[in-house]
């Protein structure tokens, strides 16, 4: 049996698939595992990659660095897809305000990150994954270690994942809390703020964002594989094009996260206008992009989990509160600004939360709070910005770190 113990610790390419499938299926396993309504899904893939890593399993590091990479690339690839064909439109019929206020949500919360980091001197590399984990931001927390690989050799820093992996469980919880405390500082009655709601469509763009909810899209037996691989070569050559900004020593890149994100929105926007067909049906969608989260996070894992708890018993604890910080004071201050200064109802307002931080849990909590669909519509509203901008800020702290 000492083939299975070699399989398990010696570096190959059977070693680095099974460790991988392994942490992935376990996750899976976990993740139906719900506190309350709560459930942080394929987060659970990272846990297991970490227990794997603390155990002192790991993977070929070239190996485990293409595997992150590549999984990142579909996730934010599929991503961008979905939200294209509605991304230009929500700035329109009144969807800028709600794309203010989810941008001064973002804004706001790296700003606080910022703060505790220079205040606690914390290191930069951990407080960027505290802030991507109290968002629950996947893609951020990517374009992060990306953009560290790019600039130090490949070289990798387990500390982004290490403060993912420790603000994310509260993160979930401190997004959705934040939406209750709202309800009560809203002084909600549900018949006033559904007339509310009613009254503020219009404005808020929302007629526009349901239409096109409702617009169905043609059916196609096969998907077209030509813009998925296209699509990706468009954005890795965009990803990895040097861009130079006076007064910083080295050129900004877009990166494997915000290349094929940017590509992705483009194509699916015009293409069909240069009768280039970009469907790619939803549940293919979904496939490709839990595949590549799924990939992505055991990665990452397997690759945080060694030290994870020295690193937390020697202080990493106080990334926990800074976390809580870093959730619940931007939710509340941009929700109440929302809500007093812009006079939306509280539903508009859950989904916009839900959209700024891009969680989905947060969303269907908020899904549950009233009539139809409109706190989905707040949260597609804003979406294509805010997954934008938190890719954009987590290239930006590690440049400037």
């Amino acid at each position: 049996m000492n083939w299975i113990a070699t399989l398990f610790t010696t570096h190959s390419v059977a070693n680095s698939l099974l460790l991988l499938s392994l942490t992935i299926a376990i996750g899976l396993t976990l993740s139906h595992i719900k506190i309350g309504k709560i459930n942080l899904g394929v987060t659970w893939i990272l846990f297991a990659g970490i227990a794997l890593g603390q155990m002192g399993l790991s993977i070929d590091p070239t190996t485990g660095h293409f595997m992150k990479e590549f999984g990142l690339m579909l996730f934010i690839y599929t991503i961008g897809v979905e939200v294209g064909p509605t991304f230009f439109a929500s700035f329109r019929s009144g969807g800028i305000m709600l794309n203010l206020l989810a941008a001064g949500l973002i804004l706001l919360g790296s700003g606080l990150a910022i703060l505790l980091w220079h205040i606690t001197d914390t290191d930069p590399a951990a407080m960027t994954g505290v802030l991507y984990g109290a968002v629950t931001n996947t893609p951020g927390l990517g374009a992060a270690q990306q953009t560290f690989s790019d600039l130090h050799a490949n070289a990798d820093n387990p500390l982004y994942a290490q403060g993912y992996a420790v603000a994310y469980p509260l993160g979930v919880i401190g997004i959705i809390m934040s939406i209750t405390v709202l309800k009560s500082l809203c002084k909600f009655n549900f018949e006033e703020e559904t007339a509310l709601m009613e009254r503020n469509r219009h404005r808020n763009g929302m007629e526009l964002q349901q239409s096109i909810a409702n617009r169905k899209q043609p059916q196609k037996e096969q998907p077209n594989l030509f813009f998925i691989f296209i699509g990706i070569v468009l954005g890795i050559l965009l990803g990895m094009m040097p861009i130079r900004i006076p007064g910083m020593s080295v050129p900004v890149k877009l990166g494997m996260a915000g290349g094929p994100l940017i590509a992705s929105i483009l194509l699916s926007y015009f293409g069909p206008r240069i009768h280039l067909n970009t469907y790619i049906a939803p549940s293919a969608n979904i496939m490709i992009r839990q595949i590549g989260i799924s990939i992505f996070m055991a990665s990452v894992g397997i690759s945080a989990g060694q030290g994870f708890l020295e690193t937390i018993l020697g202080g990493g604890y106080w990334w926990v509160l800074w976390g809580v910080i870093i959730t619940v004071v931007p939710c509340l201050t941009m929700g109440f600004i929302a809500r007093k200064l812009c006079k939306l109802s509280y539903f508009t307002i859950a989904g916009l939360i839900s959209g700024a931080t891009t969680d989905p849990p947060a969303l269907a909590y908020s899904n549950d709070l009233g009539p139809g669909n409109q706190a989905n519509i707040a949260y597609t509203t804003v979406y294509p910005l805010s997954m934008f901008l938190r890719v954009l800020v987590a290239q930006l702290l590690v440049l400037f770190a």
